[in-house]
């Protein structure tokens, strides 16, 4: 697996008969078990320029609020500019994204394509810490399967090249082994629920960014 194959994946992401966003590997579990994801949007699967983002900020799902999201897709061709992105981040305009990106202190490096999040599971939620439904789901997704492979196997040895720099944000849901976690590969947020990063993972990406 390489760098590129997490977009290649994404790049199947299609509207389902009942208009529902779900990649096909998915749609199994999705339409046949309970959870409450909102499927009614395409999901972030990764936000930023992911082939050749310095910082890989790993994050937990797509999140949801029932008068932002819609806002976002508000606008005529605003699901296909999304679609494009996930099949071509290193082509795709990263300069406007979503509010909640704008307000966070890294989204600049968001914005210049030094940094992108990628989240454990694609899918939009309002608060997954309080939906044990959807944390079951999270754990048979065939999507979050693929994403951690693609870290482990593409992401880890870039980071071991000091070619990439992983910040564990919200990590609990990639379910990483352990020695993964204590390996020292992965600058671990001391603040997980904060939006914004902290300043001792600040300290540690600046050897990476301009």
């Amino acid at each position: 697996m390489n760098i590129h194959d997490l977009s290649k994946y994404w790049e199947r992401l299609e509207m389902t008969q009942d208009r529902r966003w779900v990649h096909p590997d998915d749609y199994g579990l999705l339409s046949t078990q309970n959870h409450s994801f909102n499927l009614d949007f395409p999901p972030p699967a990764f936000v930023g320029n992911i082939n050749e983002a310095k910082v890989i900020i790993l994050a937990a799902n797509g999140g949801y609020d029932s008068v932002a999201t819609p806002q976002e897709f508000g606008a005529e061709g605003a699901e296909n500019k999304y679609l494009e992105r996930l099949s071509l981040p290193d082509k795709a305009d990263w300069s406007e994204v979503a509010p909640y990106y704008s307000h966070i202190n890294y989204s600049k490096l968001l914005l210049n394509g030094q940094a992108a999040i990628v989240n454990a599971c694609a899918y939009r939620s309002i608060k997954i810490s309080q939906e044990p439904e959807n944390k079951k789901m999270i754990k048979r997704l065939p999507s979050v399967s693929f994403s951690r492979s693609w870290l482990l196997e593409s992401v880890l040895p870039l980071a071991k090249q000091r070619r990439r720099v992983i910040v564990a944000k919200r990590h609990g849901l990639w379910q990483l082994p352990k020695e993964i976690i204590k390996s020292g590969l992965l600058i671990i947020d001391p603040a997980p629920v904060s939006p914004h990063l902290s300043k001792v993972v600040w300290d540690e990406i600046e050897k990476y960014v301009d």
